[in-house]
């Protein structure tokens, strides 16, 4: 596993904070979003952390960042709008750096919110990974805009988006959707993050086979 570097990358709104890890070999790369940033959402955020350790322990180039307003990086939050060109600017220096790699987004929360509305303008990201789809705050028809692979990791006492509603928000999806479920986790794997990164390595590996198929 390769360790963080503490990068900046040139965003929208000015730099944004962000945490590199290298893999040698590599056999895709990742850019993971963290959760709202107005509710102590960071790159430092556990459920991120762990899945992109587990991600770079499985062979992926990662990178984690801070949305405009968040840590250290420059500009004000933008309520989900600005926030997309911020994992937009990320996506792009992830690029360059993975050399043709497979490219997956990996959001959590706010950050799943943003990957989807990033993914259905730009065809470079071969699939999306949502923790915690917050789907009572998500339309449905945003959800299914999306033409890549999609894997959602959800917990099973989600108060934003319970499986049994996530099933049914991603049906007309299939077979590009999947759930996976934590049972008993809530919406940010408070006490499961490990389980939670587990699960996003299998998520993350299905929507590369997906693509594939």
């Amino acid at each position: 596993m390769g360790d963080p570097a503490r990068l900046w990358i040139e965003g929208p709104a000015g730099r944004l904070e962000a945490a590199f890890r290298l893999a040698l070999p590599a056999r895709a790369a990742a850019v993971l979003a963290h959760p709202h940033p107005l509710f102590g959402g960071s790159l430092h955020n556990p459920v991120v952390f762990h899945a992109d350790r587990e991600l770079n322990r499985a062979g992926f180039l990662t990178l984690r960042f801070n949305f405009r307003g968040a840590g250290s990086s420059d500009g004000l939050h933008d309520e989900g709008r600005g926030e997309v060109d911020d994992l937009a600017a990320a996506a792009a220096w992830l690029r360059r750096i993975a050399h043709g790699l497979p490219l997956l987004l990996v959001g959590t929360s706010f950050g799943a919110s943003c990957a989807i509305r990033y993914a259905a303008r730009e065809p470079a990201a071969r699939g999306l990974v949502a923790l915690g789809l917050p789907l009572r705050y998500l339309p449905h028809e945003e959800i299914r805009r999306t033409s890549r692979p999609l894997a959602v990791v959800q917990g099973g006492a989600d108060e934003f988006g319970p499986p049994r509603e996530v099933r049914v928000a991603i049906a007309p999806l299939a077979p590009l959707a999947r759930l996976y479920e934590v049972p008993g986790a809530s919406h940010l794997f408070e006490g499961r993050v490990t389980e939670a990164a587990a699960r996003v390595v299998e998520a993350a590996d299905w929507c590369l086979r997906a693509h594939e198929d």
